[in-house]
């Protein structure tokens, strides 16, 4: 990833704390962890922004799909953070584009980069539905850069 990316217009912030039976025996976290990491950060997100609580686990969305980019190792002595927007939005799901990154001597140097699809689904069917409006508009108001809208708009 050659392109330098301002994080200031990531609004939405999470500390990550390494564990020791995160690493692999390189001594590097294992990329089965990073993960977790992209399931607290939304977690994070979808609390501060969308309203959601975790001690009730009120989430009517499932993962759809989830791409990882690896970019630098990550050891145990690393303070790490991850930095999430919602970059699209769907007639029934959404996509939380996330940045890894460490600190280092010469500043935040991105680990890795993950776009992660979200399914709205109705929980007493488990089928996808339509995502809800309130939720779209408080993602719009919140983001600093617009998601992509990807809405079908029916023909009459």
């Amino acid at each position: 990833m050659s392109k330098q990316i301002n994080f200031e217009n990531y609004k939405s912030k999470v500390s990550l704390k390494i564990r020791y039976d995160d690493l692999d025996t390189l001594g590097h976290v294992n990329n089965k962890v990073y993960l977790s990491y992209l399931e607290e950060s939304r977690i994070q997100y979808m609390g501060d922004v969308m309203g959601y609580e975790k001690k009730s686990l009120d989430f009517d969305v499932v993962v759809g799909r989830i791409d990882i980019k690896y970019l630098a190792p990550v050891f145990f002595s690393d303070e790490i953070w991850a930095y999430t927007r919602v970059s699209r939005i769907g007639e029934k799901s959404y996509d939380f584009e996330c940045w890894i990154v460490k600190q280092t001597e010469n500043g935040i140097k991105p680990t890795a980069y993950a776009l992660v699809t979200l399914v709205s689904v109705d929980v007493k069917t488990g089928k996808s539905k339509p995502n809800r409006q309130e939720m779209i508009d408080v993602i719009l108001d919140f983001e600093t850069i617009r998601p992509e809208i990807t809405i079908k708009v029916k023909q009459a």
